[in-house]
């Protein structure tokens, strides 16, 4: 669970069960790489992160505003899962944890996005998805 700065915040998450709260992280790339899948409440730059980290997206819960816009736009591109509920998210993080074709397709979908320009390709999944 990344809480950034926020003490309060971490304190009440590291008490739950098999959850980790590090402090501040200086090297998100290096975390992604050892967890399995995100969940994601924003389609943010972590999400972007996670992407280019070859990790696997669950929007869940997201902020409103643009945090609900961006889970479903990541979602219909294919990009991650939204997952409503919480039987949803379970359903996706065991799908996308698990070492199979479902994983890799989804990595390798994340990972396309950065073999030209992120801005260039982001754009003509968009176009292609509202064709």
């Amino acid at each position: 669970m990344l809480c950034g700065r926020n003490d309060r915040l971490r304190a009440r998450c590291a008490q739950l069960p098999g959850v980790l709260a590090p402090d501040w992280v200086d090297d998100m790339p290096a975390l992604l790489h050892a967890a399995r899948a995100l969940v994601d409440n924003a389609a943010g730059q972590t999400a972007v992160q996670a992407l280019a980290a070859g990790l696997p997206v669950v929007g869940h819960r997201p902020v409103p505003g643009h945090g609900a816009e961006g889970v479903a736009r990541m979602a219909a591109l294919g990009l991650s899962d939204a997952a409503d509920d919480e039987a949803a998210l379970l359903a996706s993080l065991e799908r996308l944890t698990a070492d199979g074709p479902e994983r890799a397709r989804r990595i390798a979908h994340g990972h396309a996005l950065f073999r030209q320009d992120v801005l260039t390709r982001v754009a003509d999944i968009a176009r292609s998805a509202d064709a």
